[in-house]
């Protein structure tokens, strides 16, 4: 699935489009998160930062006769090494998982008991399933390394409309979310930054949105994106700072870094170009900068700053779409893991330790 719409429905709406065009459907595995057997498993843990990719594929590589799979890779940056972990099954409405290297355990997202998704963690070790929530129905985005023993996500829970920055504290076992009474702002994309241990968070207003919408559709113009802004959220006390506001533009994501932060952004919704800046995280100054890329769901900045890991396509990778390296100082780009077999749904890049 690909994260470049507005709102949760237009998400589930962009699930189903993906299912209609492969023909596929979730995995005969059931809804109650246990994996299939995995053919290889990570045994040593890697060194430095590294990649975590989800790839939905066809369990017999031909059909969905035998179901579909989250098929869960990683990369090691140092070592330029790509390793598949395990497969686990897609019951989920978004296939999301991420690979905690140091905890060898995997975070996923499948479907809970009734309606929606729940999330769960697959011990390598043991090579078994357990199911952590029970009050969501969504998850867009899950970071398994945050400091203080947190789990940091953007989730809408069960009756609700809005993405939200939702805590899972992995020693109590409960969930706390970030403006739990905040009925109208949705958090479309998070980030966690290493260096500063906070998270930030890019939001906008559906009810602006909402009324964007309709007067889109009155005078039959362009849709115009809502206000969105970016927050620093302190992931002890969850107070926050506005880092910076943008009128009339889209976040299709972000990543922090260091001091700065890096955006992927849209004057209209659904439509290019994708514009990129660079923000000071301590003063919000923001700097235009060009990218010969084009990004709208998922992008992380080198740990040196000196170049960005992204999902999309180039024209210097003749518009395919994988996983690449883009490299600021000498404009190379690097090829990590092209989209051939199945779909690339997400990554995520890992800092050491974590």
């Amino acid at each position: 699935m690909k994260r470049n719409c507005f709102s949760i429905l237009s998400m589930v709406a962009t699930i189903l489009l993906f299912a209609l065009i492969t023909g596929c459907n979730s995995s005969g595995t059931g809804s109650n998160g246990q994996p299939e057997k995995s053919k290889t498993i990570t045994t040593e843990l890697q060194m430095g930062d590294y990649l975590s990719i989800t790839n939905t594929e066809y369990v017999n590589g031909v059909d969905t006769n035998d179901g579909m799979v989250m098929r869960v890779y990683t990369y090691d940056i140092n070592n330029k090494a790509l390793t598949k972990v395990t497969d686990l099954p897609y019951t989920s409405q978004y296939p999301l998982t991420v690979v905690s290297l140091k905890e060898d355990k995997i975070y996923y997202s499948a479907a809970g008991e009734g309606k929606g998704d729940q999330l769960f963690v697959y011990d390598n070790k043991t090579k078994t399933s357990q199911r952590l929530t029970n009050d969501l129905f969504a998850i867009n985005k899950i970071i398994p390394h945050a400091a203080e023993n947190k789990l940091i996500m953007a989730a809408v829970k069960k009756g609700e409309r809005p993405l939200k920055v939702i805590f899972y504290d992995k020693e109590s076992k409960q969930i706390s979310a970030v403006n739990d009474q905040d009925m109208d702002t949705t958090v479309w994309d998070i980030s966690y930054d290493p260096e500063t241990n906070k998270t930030y968070a890019a939001s906008y207003s559906e009810d602006e949105q909402s009324k964007n919408i309709e007067k889109a559709n009155k005078t039959q113009t362009d849709l115009i994106p809502p206000k969105n802004k970016i927050v620093e959220i302190d992931n002890h006390s969850m107070k926050q700072r506005s880092v910076i506001e943008l009128d009339n533009e889209q976040i299709l994501c972000l990543t922090a870094r260091g001091e700065q932060i890096l955006i992927a952004t849209a004057r209209q919704i659904n439509k290019d170009p994708v514009e990129y800046s660079l923000i000071n995280i301590k003063t919000g100054e923001r700097q235009n900068i060009d990218l010969p890329i084009k990004v709208r769901s998922e992008l992380y900045l080198s740990k040196d700053g000196k170049g960005v890991y992204f999902l999309g396509v180039s024209e210097k990778t003749d518009n395919k779409r994988g996983i690449y390296f883009y490299e600021f100082n000498t404009q190379k780009i690097e090829s990590i893991f092209p989209q051939k077999d199945g779909f690339i749904n997400n990554f995520r890049l890992i800092p050491s330790n974590s």
